[in-house]
This record gives structure tokens, sequence and C-alpha cells, in this order.
């Protein structure tokens, strides 16, 4: 269960990190499990197959086919949700070494839910995770998120509900930089195993992998149960759907 403190910080920034969130003998499970479906081995570059970047509708086996069904995120995201939220799945992506790139801290950002066909319907999204099946060290292709630009995201469709269903993309004065501005970005640099829960209104991005190791990131997504409903809800409080 989520203590006040840690629930009060996700209010305020807009995501929580869950240190040690899967057991090590299903870690490393899910670790062989996914180099046996690629047909290669993580110790040996030579069998990456490095034109794939991205597995569409991944599963591991049973009973902990995803991240949402890891006990600790599941027990975090009804804390967090209670019954309004359904999901949780998500595709491995997959950021294979480029050692010879430039890195630096990307300067875009966005929010998940819209945007072309392999997004989920626009509208909806409440929580987000992200995991990476093996360690992640700094400029490893980690995850770029933007705490508290969720209390940026809420109050620009607070200020323009239309915008809602996705056409703030369309604007001719559109950039990302309003719901970026003001918050520094943070690179997620994290042990295997450890589970970075985000807002569905969280800025964030990915980065260039300039390390020798592919990093394999496991993500999870949440929805409102009742989509349809709720997609479009934009309230004076933002936590209105939530059990916090």
């Amino acid at each position: 269960m989520l203590t006040d403190k840690q629930i009060d910080s996700f209010k305020d920034d807009g995501f929580l990190i869950l240190e040690n969130a899967i057991d090590q003998d299903l870690l490393s499970s899910w670790q062989t499990e996914f180099w046996y479906a690629l047909g290669a081995k993580f110790e040996d570059d030579q069998t990456w197959p490095r034109d794939q970047t991205f597995i569409s509708r991944w599963r591991f086996t049973p009973p902990y086919p995803n991240i949402s069904t890891i006990p600790v995120v599941q027990s975090a995201a009804h804390d967090l949700g209670g019954d309004n939220f359904f999901g949780g799945g998500g595709a491995p992506i997959i950021k294979w070494p480029s050692p010879n790139a430039e890195w630096s801290i990307p300067m875009s950002s966005h929010i998940d839910g819209y945007g072309g066909p392999a997004q989920h319907p626009a509208g909806g999204l409440t929580l987000g995770a992200t995991m990476y099946l093996h360690d992640v060290e700094e400029k490893g292709g980690g995850f770029i998120y933007r705490p508290g630009t969720h209390l940026n995201v809420h109050r620009y469709f607070r200020q323009h509900p239309e915008h809602i269903d996705g056409s703030f993309l369309d604007a001719d004065d559109w950039n990302h930089t309003k719901f970026s501005h003001g918050s520094k970005p943070v690179e997620f640099v994290a042990a295997a195993g450890t589970v970075l829960l985000w807002h569905g209104f969280l800025s964030h991005n990915g980065s260039t992998n300039v390390k020798s190791s592919p990093r394999i990131g496991i993500f999870g997504r949440w929805h409102y149960t009742k989509l349809q409903e709720m997609r479009y809800d934009i309230l004076d409080d933002l936590w209105k759907h939530w059990s916090i």
C-alpha cells in the first residue's frame, strides 16, 4: 500500500519510483523469455536484431503477462485509481546502442494518448509505467520525464477544453513547450526491476543510447474504465476520478 507521503509526492510531481518492484526470479524469467523470443542473447551483440525496436501485442507467460500484473505495481495502481482504471499492458521498446552518436537531453517532449494509429484513443489515459529489463546507466537510452508537467497540461486543457480531443496538435502556434515549460528534464536511470509510475499528463520522451548495452523498456498504460464517459472530462479537480 502506498504511503500518504508517496501519494502526495505523486500528486505534486506526477511520478513515483517503486524500487525493486519485481521479484528477482520473475525478472530473470522475463529476461530469458524476451531474448528467446528475439532469437538472440543479451551478452552477444552479434545476435542482436537491430532492425527490431518494438514488439507489438507482446505478453509474457501468465500469470504475469505484463507490468500491470506485478503485485507491487498492481497494488500501487489500485491505490491511485481504484476501480476507475483498466489496462496496464504495453509492448517492449528497444533502444539499441549507438556508441558513435552524440548524446543530449531531448528538447522536445510529448504526452501519450494522442497521435498516430499506434497511439491509444485520444483522451482518457490516466497512468503509465516504465521498467527496464536490464540495468540502464546514464546516457543509456533512458526514459526522459519532466516533473510537474501534468499540472501544466491540466491547466492548458482547462483553458482550451476544445483541444482535449487531440486537436491541440493541429493548432498553428502549437509546440510541446506549452506543456513542458518550467520543468527540468530528468533521465530515468535505474536498475532492472525498478518501476517508474507516471501520470498520463506527464510530459516525457525517449533518448539516444550511446552505451554498449541495449535498453529494453517495458511499458504499461492505464485508461479510465468508463473511457467514453470520462476521456474528454476536464475537471477543476484533476484527481476527481482517482482514489487519492
